[in-house]
């Protein structure tokens, strides 16, 4: 769904397709492409959604703007709660040996490959199920330098994962990184 003004949003109850109460928005970041992937979604899980699907985190849960059904006096999803916690728990391959569950990478800081700061990894963008990219928010110094947008999460393709610790390492450089975004982003 196309979301204009996003910070409307902020505050509002979300539920799932089912009715399900899930928590409410407590976030937004404006993603890569307006069209599709559209805005993200920071979801603040209430104490029962918590517990329940997503084994006691407090981290925020990312939905992106086609994940919204409706929005009036409270944001309905396109998604149930079984779908949702599916992609939470769901692994990607991190270096040649290790997965790791998307739950690990939110909120993990990601470094390039010369160990230099790239962002936070706050969202994931999926395709029939499968992930394609993490949403990577840029480190404001990295949007002064490089003129990109601050509060934009950017797409980090999951195969550019090498190794989840207390960090996300990736295969790539600060350049080449850029240089992905502009070829194929147009940032």
């Amino acid at each position: 769904m196309k979301i204009e003004n996003p910070t409307e949003l902020v505050g509002k109850e979300v539920i799932d397709q089912n009715g399900t109460t899930v928590g409410w928005i407590d976030k937004t970041w404006n993603s890569w492409n307006q069209d599709s992937p559209g805005r993200f979604f920071g979801i603040k899980p209430n104490e029962n959604t918590r517990n329940t699907f997503f084994r006691g985190t407090h981290k925020l849960f990312p939905i992106y703007s086609d994940y919204i059904r409706e929005v009036g006096k409270q944001v309905t999803l396109n998604k149930t709660m079984d779908d949702l916690c599916r992609y939470w728990i769901k692994t990607v391959p991190c270096g040649t040996t290790t997965t790791c569950s998307t739950d690990e990478l939110i909120e993990k800081p990601v470094f390039d490959k010369n160990h230099s700061r790239v962002g936070t990894f706050f969202s994931w963008m999926e395709s029939g199920g499968t992930f394609q990219s993490y949403g990577c928010l840029v480190d404001p110094y990295l949007c002064e330098y490089w003129n990109i947008p601050y509060n934009t999460l950017m797409p980090v393709p999951t195969n550019y994962i090498t190794y989840v610790k207390d960090t996300v390492s990736l295969d790539k450089t600060l350049d080449e990184l850029k240089e992905y975004w502009k070829q194929h982003h147009k940032f």
